[in-house]
C-alpha cells in the first residue's frame, strides 16, 4: 500500500501542514503502508524553488522521512514533480479526448460567474460550449462529467455522496494557457505512482467524487481516502499560505525546537487536549482508525 505526501509549491508548510504529516505517516504506519513524497507545482505561476528546498528542510528537522519518491530539491528531472509530468498527462489527455471525453471551452472565469445562482458554494459549469467542437489548443479543456451520483467510503468520515454535475458541473483539466489542473493531475499522478491511499484535509472532500470519476473513466481502480480535521485560526478560516500564515521555517528560526512544533500542531489539531512537546514518532502513534475500519 502507498500513500503520500504531495505539498504544492505555493508558499512555505504552516502548522497546519504539520498535522497533515502526522495523519499521512501515522496512517501509514498503522495500515502497513509506504509515503510517497512527490512535488505538486502545476501552478507554474506561483511556484518557487525556494518553497521546494523549504519543504525538505522542514521534513527533515521535524523527522518526517517519505519512503519513496523525491528526496530532495536536487533531484530534476523527477517523475515525482508534475513540472515533469506534461507528457504523461498528454497521454492520458489523448485517451480522453478519443473517447469524445473532453472538448474545448472558450468561455472566460467572468461569464461563467455571472451564470451562478445566489449562494452558489462554487462555480458550476453549464457546459455552454460542450456542443461546439471547439479546439483543445487554446481553450480550456472540460471533462464531460457524469450526471450520476458518486457514492464512496471515505475511512475517517463514514458514506459519502456527491453529484459533480451539480457541484462543479464539466470540470477543467488543463487552462487555455496549458496549464494541467489540481483535479486532473492529481488523479494521473496517483495513478502513475500506484498511489491506494489518499489522506488530505476535509477541505478537499468536495473534490474526491469528480476523481473518482475520472479514475473510473481511465478504468483504474480509485484510491481509498481518509479526510482529516482541519487547524483553523481565530476567525473560523483554515490555515492558508495565501494568507500568509506563519511558516515552520519562521519558527524554527526563532528557536522554538521541533517537538515544540509538533506538539503545537497535535493540539490545535485536536489530537492532544494539552500541549506537551512531541517527537514525530510519539505523533503518528496518536493517529488511528474508526472502530468500523
Amino acid at each position: 500500500m502507498i500513500t503520500r505526501f504531495a505539498p504544492s509549491l505555493t508558499g512555505f508548510l504552516h502548522m497546519g501542514h504539520v498535522l497533515h504529516m502526522i495523519y499521512v505517516w501515522g496512517l501509514a504506519r498503522k495500515l502497513g503502508a509506504q509515503v510517497l513524497c512527490r512535488i505538486e507545482d502545476h501552478d507554474l505561476s506561483r511556484a518557487r524553488p525556494e518553497y521546494e528546498i523549504a519543504i525538505f528542510q522542514t521534513l527533515e528537522w521535524l523527522g518526517f522521512f517519505p519512503d519513496l519518491g523525491i528526496s530532495g530539491p536536487d533531484e530534476k528531472p523527477s517523475e515525482f514533480r508534475q513540472s515533469d509530468g506534461s507528457e504523461f498527462y498528454q497521454s492520458v489527455l489523448d485517451v480522453l479526448e478519443k473517447r469524445g471525453l473532453v472538448y474545448g471551452c472558450a468561455c472566460t472565469r467572468k461569464q461563467i460567474a455571472e451564470t451562478q445562482p445566489d449562494g452558489a458554494q462554487e462555480l458550476c459549469y453549464s457546459g455552454t460550449c460542450a456542443d461546439k467542437e471547439l479546439p483543445l489548443e487554446g481553450n480550456t479543456v472540460r471533462f464531460r462529467t457524469l450526471e450520476n451520483e458518486t457514492i464512496f467510503e471515505d475511512l475517517k468520515l463514514g458514506k459519502q455522496c456527491q453529484i459533480p454535475w451539480l457541484q462543479c458541473g464539466d470540470f477543467s483539466l488543463r487552462d487555455r494557457q496549458g496549464q494541467w489542473t489540481y483535479q486532473f493531475a492529481c488523479v494521473c499522478d496517483d495513478i502513475r505512482h500506484g498511489v491506494d491511499l489518499v489522506v488530505r484535509g476535509e477541505d478537499i472532500l468536495f473534490s474526491t467524487a469528480r476523481q473518482i470519476q475520472l479514475f473510473q473513466t481511465l478504468e483504474k481502480p480509485a484510491p481509498r481516502y481518509f479526510h482529516h480535521p482541519l487547524i483553523v485560526d481565530n476567525t473560523g478560516q483554515k490555515l492558508s499560505k495565501r494568507q500568509r500564515s506563519e511558516s515552520i521555517s519562521q519558527l524554527r528560526e526563532s528557536g522554538i525546537s521541533s517537538e515544540e512544533v509538533i506538539g503545537r500542531a497535535a493540539h490545535l489539531g485536536g489530537l492532544i487536549s494539552e500541549f506537551f512537546p512531541v517527537s514525530a514518532e510519539e505523533a503518528m502513534g496518536m493517529i488511528s482508525l474508526p472502530d468500523n475500519n
